[in-house]
């Protein structure tokens, strides 16, 4: 145990304070799926989580891939043709390019349905969009999670076609990403669902390919072709087909000479018929057999994922059903799942979950029959398998593996031997999982890696590089669209990032020196970061009060949100890079670092580059300059709060008044018509801090004291 143990502490360690890919695999019942359940909830980083299809995605918490990385569902030739014709045909939004941006982690549950050339699409979707074509997936920390021993990728034959080309294998680790640089292979081997010891030792010799003429009487003393469900068990029939399970439950449901009950799934928003859990209507009867479909969140658990039961009563929309062994009945309670889209906050640049539609159900299905496909990672005591048309050897294995006991298995089909044969490719695969000592060594280096690459991505600036170099070319292309002024601005903030980025290159190497020193000076290099941090801060001074004060505009109204996109994700990162050094320079620790990078909040931002983006200049208003400020802030937070009018954040009137009296303290905005109790709470230190820097900036003095007093 102590051992297992080990290698679940291993895993949890790598995930979260090392930027290492890790295969993280084991057997049916190890607990891959609480892993990822407790990773979501207790790690740090900026974390997605995407699945091979709809219902895995549900299931594991995220969306599928080709959703989150708008991939094509044709085969992808990994060539650099390939790749350019992929990248032209994903149009992604400024907002999307900053999630994969911020992502710190990427988890690819049931990875051993993932073709290679998916993950080969994924790897160049990461390294376009995160300006980073040197390393695997951008430089992101990528964990994959499955069993390769389950079900395989789905590849038709005219796909494998084209995709044996390329390919060795469709499996995902011979995909062209993995061959480059393999992930570290964990896998978990203390097994919960198996108790018999033979039973264990049968499963490993078939994984390995070496199942012995002893394993093989084993389950031929299993095989009992005229077994009958008794009419009281706890017997769940896996099949090969829907049709062959629902043809059963129908059966057996008949066989009850009582009354129907149905159930309506609630269905808000947006989820998919296609990744429904179980029935939308759920027909139940007393005395039905059923098997829970989730594991229970109350504490005690009352049942799991797989648990089989009968239903004791039905009293109106309350369901009661008792387990074999259990004292007390279980009242069943609404469960619900929900569809997920990863969204950008744009406050404070946190990947959140944003609910598109849930699904509300009773967690039960009827369970005399099920199909081995939808057994896969499910628990039971007793399992009947009719595996006779099993279409891949994977199906059987995870049919044999879904049972706690030998004793408790009974097939209606004879199993051969050659039903049971493993891809070679995958037992070879399996070969390279590392001992836990050699793991233990790793994760000491890793640790050291990860805290170094963490320092160091403060002091570098090649992202705002490549934003600064397309903001170059957009106006470069439309030199006739801009005024006269822009080609020089966006020069000389060009040369200045550049410099920045040289300065902060130099100053990576010293770091990396000093960390890579045996036994390193904390105090000297914090010394270091210190002094580095006042470098940069007054830099990236006055490259901030350079962008705010930008001359540049177009009447193009499409190059004009480009531009100004663009010039923001700038703005907001090198404020970022402030914040984040005001906060390490005196005290640096990794601990810190997050701290700082979630606490931040991205600063508004007072730029329009489009020369038409209104007529209304400010002339009602004795400083239009300032009113230009405050209609510009207006838009600003429209944007931040989804507001579809300007005229919801604050009218015109109220511009005029603020640019008219100049309101300094909150006492003077409140008198402001407009600024309620609300608006005060939301943005109104905003508008205040923008007249107070104004007001300073040109020597002006507040004028609320001709501001006519506010009828009641």
């Amino acid at each position: 145990m102590a051992e297992a143990n080990a290698y679940y502490t291993l895993a949890d360690e790598f995930a979260k304070i090392t930027a290492r890919s890790v295969f993280l695999t084991g057997k049916a019942g190890t607990g891959k799926t609480t892993f990822l359940r407790r990773l979501k909830e207790e790690t740090q980083k900026q974390i997605a989580v995407v699945a091979p299809t709809g219902v895995a995605a549900i299931n594991a918490g995220g969306v599928t891939m080709h959703s989150f990385f708008q991939l094509p569902f044709t085969p992808f030739v990994p060539t650099a043709e390939g790749r350019r014709n992929l990248i032209s045909k994903i149009k992604m939004s400024t907002s999307r390019r900053k999630l994969m941006q911020e992502l710190e982690m990427l988890v690819i549950d049931e990875i051993s349905m993932v073709r290679a050339d998916v993950l080969d699409e994924v790897d160049a979707v990461l390294r376009y969009f995160r300006y980073n074509q040197a390393e695997p997936f951008g430089g992101l920390q990528v964990f994959f999670i499955g069993d390769m021993y389950q079900l395989p990728p789905v590849v038709q034959g005219d796909e494998w076609n084209i995709l044996s080309q390329f390919y060795q294998t469709p499996y995902f680790f011979h995909s062209k990403v993995i061959q480059q640089c393999s992930p570290l292979y964990i896998e978990f081997d203390k097994i919960f669902r198996q108790q018999n010891e033979h039973f264990i030792y049968l499963l490993n010799e078939i994984r390995s390919n070496m199942l012995s003429y002893e394993s093989m009487k084993l389950l031929e003393s299993r095989y009992q072709p005229d077994f009958k469900l008794p009419k009281k068990n706890n017997y769940i029939v896996l099949t090969t087909h829907n049709a062959k399970a629902d043809r059963i439950n129908a059966e057996e449901m008949t066989k009850i000479k009582s009354k129907t009950y149905r159930f309506e799934a609630i269905i808000k928003g947006e989820f998919p018929e296609r990744n429904y859990p179980n029935e939308a209507v759920l027909e139940l009867k007393e005395h039905a057999k059923v098997m829970f479909i989730s594991n229970d969140k109350h504490f005690p658990r009352r049942y799991f994922n797989g648990k089989i039961g009968e239903v004791s009563r039905i009293e109106k929309d309350k369901i009661f059903v008792h387990c074999e062994n259990d004292k007390d009945e279980i009242e069943v309670c609404y469960e619900t799942w929900t569809n997920i889209r990863y969204t950008i906050n744009k406050q404070n640049n946190q990947i959140e979950e944003n609910e598109l539609g849930s699904y509300t159900q009773y967690p039960l299905r009827l369970a005399w029959a099920i199909t081995i496909h939808k057994s896969q990672g499910l628990t039971f005591d007793k399992a009947v398998i009719d595996a006779e048309a099993a279409f891949t050897s994977g199906q059987v294995y995870v049919a044999l593996s879904r049972c706690r006991t030998l004793e408790g298995l009974v097939l209606l089909s004879p199993i051969h031997k050659d039903c049971l044969h493993v891809d070679p490719h995958i037992v070879q695969y399996a070969k390279s999982k590392p001992p836990l000592e050699i793991l233990n060594k790793q994760l000491e280096n890793d640790k050291k890696v990860y805290n170094q690459k963490i320092l160091l991505s403060i002091f570098d600036f090649k992202r705002s590089l490549v934003d600064v170099t397309s903001i170059q070319e957009l106006i470069r292309r439309n030199s006739t669209s801009f005024n006269s002024q822009a080609s020089s601005f966006i020069d000389e903030l060009t040369t200045a990032i550049k410099d920045m980025d040289s300065i902060g290159e130099r100053f990576k190497h010293q770091l990396l020196s000093i960390c890579q020193q045996e036994n390193m000076d904390q105090k000297y290099l914090q010394n270091r970061i210190a002094a580095a941090s006042d470098y940069f801060l007054v830099q990236i001074d006055k490259m901030l009060s350079s962008i705010r004060q930008s001359p540049v505009e177009t009447d193009s109204r499409e190059n004009a949100y480009t531009f100004t996109e663009s010039l923001r994700i700038i703005y907001q990162e090198l404020a970022r890079k402030k914040y984040i050094m005001e906060g390490i320079k005196e005290d640096y620790s990794t601990a810190k670092f997050f701290e700082r990078k979630k606490t931040f909040k991205n600063p508004v931002f007072n730029v329009n580059a489009y020369s038409l983006y209104s007529k209304d200049k400010g002339e009602h208003s004795l400083h239009p300059a300032l009113y230009r400020l405050l209609k510009q802030l207006r838009y600003e937070l429209s944007e931040i709060y989804d507001s579809n009018t300007y005229q919801r954040i604050l009218s015109t009137k109220a511009l005029e008044d603020i640019s008219n009296y100049l309101p300094l303290t909150m006492k003077d905005l409140k008198r402001i018509r407009g600024f309620g109790k609300q608006k005060i709470k939301l943005f109104g230190q905003e508008f205040l801090d923008l007249v107070v820097n104004y007001c300073k900036e040109n020597g002006l003095e507040s004028r609320m004291y001709e501001m006519p007093t506010r009828k009641k």
